[in-house]
């Protein structure tokens, strides 16, 4: 191809610089169509442990690059059609050979890393993030065609070089390939440490962890109880759901509202009539009222002074879901038509903000600690569970599910462990697993 489109076989300079120009743009649309592909072929299939597979590829592969292994590559030892450039106009043959390369497939491949990255753009189950990664490789394949002329240099001489560079090159892939390897193997890492909580018969979801203790809402058909599994002593039930748990304070929903006691006394200490969806962080107590017109408001009290305080009201189109309090804040989560988005308030300062939003995503169920938040985004039939330190925009997916089936619902945190409900759809069932990070 350096051969080919050169200025004697193009007529001039100026006719150059068109076949190049061409040659790219058809390599780099043709990449992007690829990744699309790719990528539309992952969301549509789906692999919770994907980035595993991937990184156990990129090993493999870095193996083979450094002389470790012999592997044989999947290879079509094809060249693009020489007699293009005699028969068809500039115009079409050099387009027609970006097109060829920029597809990857059809021409030789001297190393592993395409085909790792085709695995990989599967993995990424986006269309658009895929075809964007791989417009990047179409633009690789047009710069070796643009860039060894460059000067007047001899464009063939040049190849030549980097061919008889092929061994070193080979083994800067390799490293590369096995630093791949690994990045994805950590990255995994909490995705494989997924530890399913047997809490006995029927469904278990609404997790609320605090001094060791797990409460829970126990469904049995249509019948809840909420359950408080202590360590080293015997469970303690509530009739109600939706526990929130601190310490030795138990806020829970029934049908009246929301009940505040010591749950290992079964004191009563305060009640919320008409509201569901408690979340205690004593003495703040966040619930929800639904009212009258069919907006959703979010609540917030001190139960020691009183204090009250209206943090967000939303109409009847929207979803209000339920908070989670710690460490002087409050999360939440709007959903509707346009979007999703938690919101973040201080008690102290009375500063609202917007944490994360999203315009395709559905953020559901955030889960506060002293310094983290967790909650579930669902996008495309696939579940996520993302993690962010609150003063960082670095966010870490714990887990992930491409299974349309598998849906992540209730979370709480407690230390380094994090709690999600994990409800398959199609039977109903429901149960809770940690993940340490």
């Amino acid at each position: 191809m350096i051969e080919t489109i050169t200025p004697a076989v193009c007529g001039n300079r100026r006719r150059r610089r068109i076949a190049v120009a061409l040659f790219g743009l058809a390599a780099i649309l043709a990449a992007a169509l690829v990744g699309a592909a790719l990528g539309a072929l992952g969301a549509a299939l789906g692999a919770r442990q994907a980035v595993i597979a991937v990184a156990v590829l990129a090993g493999l592969a870095a193996a083979s690059e450094l002389g470790f292994l012999r592997l044989p590559l999947p290879q079509l030892r094809l060249q693009v059609p020489d007699w293009w450039r005699f028969q068809l106009p500039l115009p079409v043959w050099a387009a027609g050979y970006g097109a060829g390369l920029g597809v990857g497939v059809l021409t030789y491949q001297p190393f592993a890393t395409f085909w790792i990255a085709c695995v990989a753009a599967v993995t990424v189950a986006s269309p658009g993030a895929a075809a964007a990664c791989f417009a990047l490789y179409g633009a690789g394949r047009t710069l070796m065609v643009a860039w060894p002329a460059r000067g007047g240099r001899d464009a063939p001489l040049a190849v030549e070089g980097l061919v008889s560079r092929r061994p070193a090159l080979a083994r800067a892939n390799g490293l590369v390939l096995a630093a791949t390897a690994l990045a994805l193997g950590l990255a995994a890492v909490p995705a494989a440490a997924a530890q399913p909580i047997y809490l006995g018969g029927g469904n278990q979801l609404d997790p609320s962890v605090s001094s060791g203790t797990l409460a829970y809402t126990q469904r049995d058909g249509t019948v809840a109880g909420v359950v408080l599994r202590p360590s080293g002593s015997h469970d303690v039930t509530y009739t109600g759901r939706t526990p929130s748990l601190d310490g030795n304070v138990l806020a829970y929903a029934a049908a009246d509202g929301i009940h505040v006691v010591r749950w290992r006394s079964r004191e009563e200490l305060q009640r919320a009539p008409n509201a569901s969806m408690p979340a205690l962080d004593w003495p703040w107590l966040a619930y929800r009222i639904d009212t009258w017109d069919g907006a959703r408001e979010l609540w917030l009290t001190n139960l020691a002074s009183g204090d009250l305080r209206l943090l967000t009201r939303v109409g009847a189109g929207l979803d209000l879901g339920r908070a989670s309090v710690a460490a002087g804040r409050v999360a939440w989560t709007v959903s509707g038509v346009q979007g999703s988005r938690i919101g973040l308030y201080t008690i102290e300062t009375e500063k609202r903000r917007i944490f994360v939003r999203s315009k395709i995503s559905v953020l559901a169920n955030p889960a506060l600690s002293d310094s983290r938040i967790l909650w579930v985004e669902q996008k495309r039939g696939f579940s996520y569970l993302r993690l962010r330190p609150l003063e960082s925009s670095r966010t870490t997916t714990l887990a992930s599910s491409g299974d349309r089936d598998l849906v992540f619902w209730t979370t709480a945190l407690s230390g380094r462990d994090a709690y999600v409900t994990v409800w398959l759809v199609s039977s109903g069932v429901a149960q809770l697993e940690r993940y340490r990070f």
